[in-house]
């Protein structure tokens, strides 16, 4: 079979279908991905052209794809192009990883170049006299306080796990320092990358918990629109192949016929009130502790600024103006996402609660409303399961049985025929 490329939508119709059991409707497709139905039927039929699935027709004219074990293996690459996307991956990652691990060695370094630094100024200042420190106009010395600070400095972490063993363990067993780092800088991703899919298979979820007739308001939920705003439902109308009804009252309710055929098992886990996005936090539930991260940022921003504006250290700024600005950049970029991220959680509460609003109002309708839902839900399609009796026809027989089948249930209508005709006897 000639190897076929995978599109972002095929990858998603063939995790379904794997998910589901392999046999679906467009419609099964549709609810759990939230794609078109539309596009879940024509990726279906490229997916079963392509792995060889199979197509069965019911007698009520529906259609099921039923697809073998494996059938995924299709779209495996051979030879030379498999290894080159086995070897582009891998390259990715390692990439990926040094990027990821290449702040925390910053940032670690950084710190030594400051201590080291310190250590020299501070064995400049014991060598040296009064009278020589006057001669190289000006210098530095380090006295007893001084040194106490750097030595609490240079074993903290020895003190720390003294103090507080069984934490401090369980705290290095979960924790990646160089992760950390760079948890601390950039996060560690949107929490709500998939919430387009998620919305658009709660609604499909609703539509099927409804009958296959739903109102505006029961959509806004999940679409977040205005439940007055019935132009709002245009996207979903398209999407989920649906068409409006006008009620006796005068509303509009919206049918989707073609999202009521399945052919899997039902699912007895009802839909979630609303959308619910999830609040980005400064870190994810991956990263560990941050106070080690926490004092060697605040160490470095303040140790290269204090070397930095040394009178005595003009000689050093090549060497100093790198640091300076990498350890600024390490405290201002997290300072500066924090803000961001208390901007896009307020805006994010604010939708929550809208959604939620429109939720509470379906718990509680007013009489216009109630009567509008009560015509939905006279109009219910109700769900068609196909199932193994109804199948007239698959794709899944050999041609050479099909046709055998088909001579068969001629050649019974004809011998029917000539029975009723009198042309001949056709009792056994």
């Amino acid at each position: 079979m000639q190897t076929q490329v995978k599109t972002k939508e095929k990858e998603i119709v063939l995790k379904a279908v794997d998910s589901l059991g392999r046999r679906v409707t467009a419609a099964d497709v549709a609810a759990k991905t939230g794609l078109p139905v539309l596009v879940a039927q024509e990726e279906l039929n490229r997916v079963a052209a392509e792995t060889g699935g199979h197509m069965e027709v019911a007698t009520t004219g529906d259609v099921a794809y039923k697809f073998s074990p494996g059938f995924q293996n299709a779209y495996l690459t051979k030879g030379i192009a498999r290894f080159f996307q086995v070897a582009g991956k891998k390259f990715f990652d390692i990439a990926y990883f040094l990027l990821r691990i290449s702040f925390g060695i910053m940032l670690i370094l950084s710190v030594l170049a400051v201590l080291l630094i310190f250590i020299a100024i501070m064995l400049y200042g014991n060598k040296g006299g009064n009278n020589d420190r006057d001669n190289y106009g000006g210098g530095f010395h380090f006295g007893f306080f001084d040194y106490l600070i750097l030595r609490d400095l240079l074993t903290w972490g020895a003190y720390s796990a003294a103090g507080q063993p069984g934490n401090q363990q369980q705290r290095q067993r979960k924790s990646n320092f160089l992760f950390d780092c760079f948890s601390f800088l950039f996060g560690d991703g949107n929490p709500n990358a998939d919430i387009e899919e998620k919305k658009w298979s709660l609604i499909a979820n609703s539509i099927r918990d409804h009958g296959g007739v739903v109102t505006a308001e029961q959509l806004a939920p999940y679409t977040g629109a205005n439940p007055t705003d019935d132009d709002a439902v245009l996207p979903v109308l398209v999407r989920f192949n649906g068409k409006p009804e006008v009620t006796e009252e005068g509303g509009i309710v919206y049918a989707f016929p073609s999202m009521q055929v399945s052919a899997t098992a039902r699912d007895s886990h009802a839909s979630a009130p609303f959308l619910k996005e999830m609040r980005w936090p400064f870190v994810g539930p991956q990263a560990g502790s941050l106070i080690m991260v926490y004092v060697l940022a605040g160490f470095n921003f303040l140790g290269t600024w204090w070397l930095f504006l040394q009178p005595g250290l003009h000689e050093l700024w090549p060497l100093l103006l790198p640091l300076v600005t990498y350890g600024t950049l390490f405290v201002t970029i997290p300072i500066g996402r924090k803000f961001a991220l208390d901007v896009i959680n307020q805006r994010i509460t604010e939708r929550n609660g809208k959604r939620s609003t429109y939720a509470e109002m379906l718990k509680a309708p007013a009489p216009e409303l109630s009567k509008k839902l009560s015509h939905a839900n006279n109009l219910r399609i109700g769900r068609h399961d196909i199932k193994a009796e109804e199948i007239v026809y698959t794709t899944e027989a050999s041609n050479l049985e099909q046709e055998s089948a088909d001579q068969l249930i001629e050649f019974d209508k004809k011998l029917k025929e000539g029975a009723d005709k009198g042309e001949f006897d056709a009792t056994p």
